[in-house]
Formats: structure tokens, sequence, C-alpha cells
């Protein structure tokens, strides 16, 4: 198995792929995340590799997930890498439709003494999410991958990328 070219396939594609303007990308992926509210959240520490579905709230350019526990934080403890994946179900050629995030996650407890100052700047209730003892996974994108079958009808590659500084 050539893993170094199976791995290329799509950086060589995007070589020469006719890109969309960066505002108008920018712009569509917006609407593709505030479309929908469930994601993949993957992270990773050494071997260790947990991939969990979530909801996801967007604001100010960010993912806001919020949760009880769970093994992903046992990854997040260490490494604050992640990753995740929004799609729609695929039904046939010309129905791919999926956004890929490579981002940077920040751990909010609610024993984090500036956990109601950050909540609320987000505009989420913080006294109701303590009361739940919630904790916060705000994702950070630095890189977006989209893909959009339809794209094609625009004169675009299906495939998008938006890095994030």
């Amino acid at each position: 198995m050539n893993y170094e070219e199976a791995a290329a396939f799509w950086t060589e594609k995007d070589r020469n792929a006719v890109k969309m303007p960066k505002d108008d990308l920018h712009a569509a992926i917006e609407t593709f995340i505030k479309e929908r509210s469930t994601c993949a959240l993957a992270t990773a520490d050494g071997d260790f590799v947990r991939c969990t579905p979530l909801t996801y709230k967007y604001r100010a350019g960010k993912f806001i997930i919020f949760s009880e526990g769970g093994l992903k934080f046992r990854a997040l403890k260490e490494n604050k890498h992640a990753a995740l994946a929004i799609y729609d179900e695929y039904k046939g050629p010309g129905s791919a439709k999926s956004l890929q995030v490579a981002g940077i996650a920040t751990v909010i407890g609610a024993d984090d003494p500036d956990y109601t100052e950050r909540l609320e700047s987000l505009g989420i209730n913080a006294a109701h999410m303590a009361k739940l003892r919630l904790t916060l996974i705000l994702i950070t994108p630095t890189t977006l991958e989209y893909l959009d079958s339809t794209l094609k009808e625009q004169g675009y590659h299906p495939r998008q990328q938006l890095t994030i500084s």
C-alpha cells in the first residue's frame, strides 16, 4: 500500500482546482454550519482515539459544545488539537455535502473561575449551565474543508479549503 500516494490524493487534485472567492466560501460554510446542529468530534492522545457524536452551537466563528463528561476529556487533557465533521447523508453521485474542521479546543469546566464570564460572552445562560455542571468545549477552527457536489454547477471544484489565521 502506498500510503503517501493515497494521502496526497486531494492535495494533488486541489493544486489545479477552481477555487471559490474567499468571502463566498466563508458564507457558504457558515450557512452549512448554521443549518445543522450535530457533529462528530474527534480527539486523540497517543494511541488513544475517541470520536463522539454531539450537538453544537456556532457563535463568533467558534463551535460551542457542552458535555457531561466522557473519554474525550482523557485526550483533551493532553492534546488540544481536535477535529469535527458535519455531514449530510450520502444519497448517491452529486449528493455529497460535508465539512471537516481542524481546530484547537479550549475546555472550560463549571468550576473554572472564568466559566460564567466565558459563557456569557457567548450569549449563553451561565447560571443554568453551571447548575447542570456541564463542561464547555470551545473549538476554534484553524482549517475548514468543505465538500459540496453542487459547486460544480457554479464552475468550482466540489472540495474547497478555508484556512483561518
